[in-house]
């Protein structure tokens, strides 16, 4: 007979985060592909719109399931209104980055995020940020400059997209942290998506595109992703503390290079690595000081 193997629930959380960080990373990976069929920008408006309708629908089903079907609640909420446009702005940066960069790079480069919000609240917040915090933040912005490399600019100025979106997502999170109600995750998560279709389908009336069923077929299998990446987030939150999962949300940078590998040829260069590397440390830095000073449990 086999032995049942238990698993803790610091286990089971690290494994939700993977596979949150694997879920929407294959997304990102199904948009880009859709995006290099017809190399224009202006028809990642068409694909998130039509992405966003499918992931609505899979939002609701597990809204359903778990009996927080509020539209009353959610609809009536200016908060996730606003942050849903947050979220909107976060992700048209975030998707032109993916258009025009290396996929790897635009993940590296994203994860400048929790580093922009330690600064941001230090600054707008007046949060208390000693020296070893402030120093992992300098830490990290040397990691940009290094995966730049301002010296060849080898993508041009492409590089500001996936930072203003880690811009974006920090002012995000620093007003989700005053919400005066406390809502359901899902909820969140369906206002914010709904804010987001809506956003990108005003933006795809300017050029519209034909797209083939195999297109469609493709971002309802990417909506799908997106929404366990949704659940996935959520059950990591509900299981385990932050300060054991956070760490894993930097695997997202691994399947960044593998899905850049094999699926457009992309090898990254030896100054992302090392840029990688550093705001990686930079990011953990913070999460250990966070932990110690009671910021994050």
């Amino acid at each position: 007979m086999f032995a049942k193997v238990k698993i803790n629930n610091e286990l089971l959380g690290i494994l939700y985060m993977l596979l949150c960080q694997f879920s929407f990373a294959t997304n990102d990976a199904f948009v880009k592909n859709i995006y290099q069929h017809y190399n224009e920008i202006f028809v990642l408006n068409q694909i998130i719109f039509i992405r966003g309708i499918f992931t609505l629908l899979f939002i609701l089903l597990f809204l359903y399931i778990k009996k927080q079907l509020n539209f009353k609640l959610i609809f009536s909420s200016t908060e996730l209104k606003i942050r849903g446009f947050l979220e909107s702005l976060a992700a048209l940066f975030f998707f032109i980055g993916i258009a025009l960069l290396p996929f790897a790079k635009v993940y590296i480069l994203l994860s400048m995020a929790p580093i922009i919000l330690t600064a941001f609240g230090a600054i707008f917040m007046n949060e208390k940020v000693r020296w070893r915090r402030w120093s992992a933040v300098i830490l990290g912005f040397i990691g940009v400059v290094v995966v730049v490399n301002p010296g060849k600019l080898e993508f041009g100025y492409y590089f500001i997209f996936p930072i203003l979106a880690a811009i974006m997502l920090s002012i995000r999170d620093m007003y989700t942290k005053n919400f005066k109600k406390d809502y359901h995750s899902l909820q969140t998560a369906f206002m914010t998506c709904f804010v987001v279709t809506i956003f990108f389908g005003i933006l795809s009336i300017y050029k519209f595109y034909d797209f083939t069923l195999k297109d469609i077929f493709i971002l309802f299998i990417s909506a799908f992703f997106l929404a366990m990446g949704y659940i996935f987030s959520i059950a990591t939150i509900k299981i385990a503390l932050v300060s054991v999962t956070s760490t894993f949300r930097y695997s997202v940078i691994l399947w960044g290079i593998i899905y850049g590998y094999f699926l457009f040829d992309e090898v990254p260069s030896t100054n992302s690595y090392i840029g990688a590397l550093i705001i990686i440390i930079s990011g953990l830095i913070i999460i250990s000081r966070q932990k110690q000073i009671g910021v994050i449990k």
